[in-house]
């Protein structure tokens, strides 16, 4: 049958959800078009939907072929995007170069997702699929879609077959440390903030750390039951973060989620992690700059901290961001 053609391949396939979708399409469908949750979602689904047409080249991994018409351009490890709703399915060929790739784009949108405050959870494994435009089908499908369910929070699974497809590569990036990483409960994930990865927002890895900070204190204080208006501290904190432009004029810190809560508390968690581990870096780029604004000698990202009243910087505003 014309169907079976093109055939079922080996191939790393990869299941996302976007987390909070539904409730953040609920919200949009009850108030307005003209809000920041009907910029986010639909700036969301405009991306991914050029990325499963044709990649907007932030952070590919070319590799160019002489043909007949002369040199062709494509995607190292031939990777291939579909996505409806709430959910994206990517795979890649079942090579080193394929893994490669597969990691390449699943970070390249979880963080430019993060960036707008948009998150998703999923997993990685490898294995049979049909995957030809539209179409797709097979055990690999399945299983990565049966995974997804155990990440859990905001972050993507490796499947341990993965390791074992790949022995002959283990240690080489991204199938080490810093790529993957045994969360406490000793599953692997794609690190959330890979060294030198910065968004298509900006021009450097500093300030993609940043921006996602941002998002990170905005709902940690969001969901917190603790927090409860929009007190004279966060009003300050709003001054830095700019939540209101980005999320809503008329912001609401009142009520708090204790299921959604946890998910940021990971993500808090993670952000921390990242700027422990590479300090270093972070301080070597920065120690000496002084600026007119107020950061001084030393790291210019400060860890996120429960000062007993909110979620901040660890350190005083003005010196650390």
């Amino acid at each position: 049958m014309d169907l079976m053609k093109k055939g079922i391949e080996t191939r790393f396939v990869a299941f996302l959800d976007i987390l909070g979708f539904k409730e953040l399409v609920k919200k949009i469908e009850s108030e307005s078009e003209d809000g920041q949750d009907y910029e986010r979602v639909t700036w969301a689904l405009d991306f991914l939907h050029a990325e499963s047409e044709e990649s907007n080249g932030h952070h590919d991994l070319n590799v160019y072929e002489l043909g007949s018409d002369g040199i062709v351009e494509k995607e190292l490890g031939d990777p291939r995007l579909n996505y409806i709703s709430d959910c994206i399915i990517i795979s890649a060929e079942g090579s080193f170069n394929g893994f490669k790739a597969i990691c390449n784009k699943i970070t390249k949108l979880s963080i430019q997702g993060a960036c707008a405050g948009i998150y998703m959870r999923g997993a990685i494994t490898y294995g049979k699929i049909y995957h030809h435009g539209p179409i797709l089908f097979g055990t690999a499908y399945q299983k990565a879609l049966d995974l997804e369910k155990d990440a859990d929070v905001p972050r993507i699974l490796v499947d341990d077959v993965i390791c074992e497809v790949l022995s002959d590569h283990v240690g080489v990036f991204p199938l080490n440390g810093h790529a993957i990483r045994a969360d406490d409960d000793g599953k692997k994930y794609l690190l959330n903030y890979p060294l030198g990865y910065e968004s298509g927002f900006d021009s450097s890895w500093i300030d993609t750390l940043l921006r996602v900070k941002v998002s990170i204190l905005y709902f940690l204080n969001k969901f917190d039951v603790r927090v409860c208006g929009f007190c004279e501290e966060l009003r300050r904190l709003d001054q830095f973060c700019c939540w209101k432009e980005r999320y809503s004029m008329v912001l609401n810190f009142d009520g708090g989620d204790a299921h959604v809560f946890k998910k940021y508390i990971w993500l808090k968690n993670e952000f921390n992690r990242t700027l422990r581990r590479y300090s270093r870096v972070i301080n070597a780029r920065h120690q000496m700059r002084i600026s007119p604004h107020g950061v001084q000698k030393g790291p210019r990202i400060a860890p996120i901290t429960w000062n007993g009243r909110i979620w901040a910087p660890e350190k005083e505003l003005g010196r650390h961001r």
